[in-house]
């Protein structure tokens, strides 16, 4: 008996072993697994050095570009180019209250000065702005961008690859070979405002047919309905009570059957 106890509990130590080798190899396999795609990801994010160094030469001869985008996106890219950014500001010069700038604490907070004074930044009421960018911070928030683009958080590193094309766009456009001005006027929209994309159709009044429009009745009119009278059913039978001396004969009958 103490044999096969041992036995048995030797082979229930060897299972127990044996399934949790099995687990941490699954377990293994998912991480590797994970991995491959997590590289994967970040190998589609990646921007090649020769396309970086073409995008950075083209801006490097723009003076000013505007980017149209909503007050969220340029506090991101704001944020990871220059270090401090608020949604509310509209420019990057000091500001007693810090109602449209940065006070004298977050002032000193700027990585890169973003050469943002009153006037550069246009503010709509739907959220979206217009941003009037030097070509020299272009470089610098593309060259950031670039950086975001290989993080290792999957939200943040695809969020800074669609801003880096998006905006790289205007080193397409722009023609070393060209004579200066001919960047003036451009407006590189990053964001798309689904109010833009999707308009709403305008609220219809909506009209009765002439059928269905109904003339009030004058105060003294009486509206009589015709009530319906559901027909006698076969089934419904009127219950009359018998008369008293009727009664009384049917009791001393059922009396005299039970005396007999």
């Amino acid at each position: 008996m103490l044999r096969s106890l041992i036995e048995q509990y030797v082979e229930n130590q060897r299972n127990k072993r044996e399934l949790a080798k099995r687990r941490w190899e699954q377990e293994e396999r998912w991480r590797e697994e994970d991995r491959a795609v997590a590289l994967a990801a970040r190998a589609a994010n990646e921007v090649s050095a020769a396309r970086h160094g073409e995008v950075m030469r083209g801006l490097a001869g723009i003076s000013y570009v505007t980017l149209r985008c909503h007050e969220d996106t340029w506090t991101f890219m704001a944020r990871a180019a220059f270090g401090v950014w608020e949604p509310s500001w509209s420019q990057s010069t000091y500001d007693g209250w810090s109602r449209v700038g940065p006070n004298g604490r977050q002032l000193n907070l700027f990585t890169v000065d973003p050469n943002l004074p009153q006037g550069r930044i246009t503010k709509s009421a739907d959220g979206m702005q217009d941003v009037l960018v030097s070509g020299h911070n272009l470089v610098r928030i593309l060259d950031v961008l670039r950086a975001v683009a290989r993080s290792e958080d999957p939200a943040r590193r695809a969020r800074g690859k669609t801003l880096y094309e998006r905006i790289s766009v205007v080193a397409d456009m722009a023609d070393p070979a060209d004579s200066a001005g001919k960047t003036t006027g451009f407006i590189v929209r990053i964001d798309d405002s689904m109010s833009e994309r999707h308009p709403q159709k305008p609220s219809r009044a909506l009209t009765t047919p002439a059928a269905l429009t109904t003339t009030p009745a004058p105060a003294t009119a009486v509206l009589l309905r015709d009530t319906p009278t559901l027909p006698a059913s076969t089934r419904r039978r009127e219950v009359v009570s018998p008369p008293a001396d009727r009664i009384e004969a049917l009791i001393a009958e059922i009396d005299a059957k039970q005396e007999a």
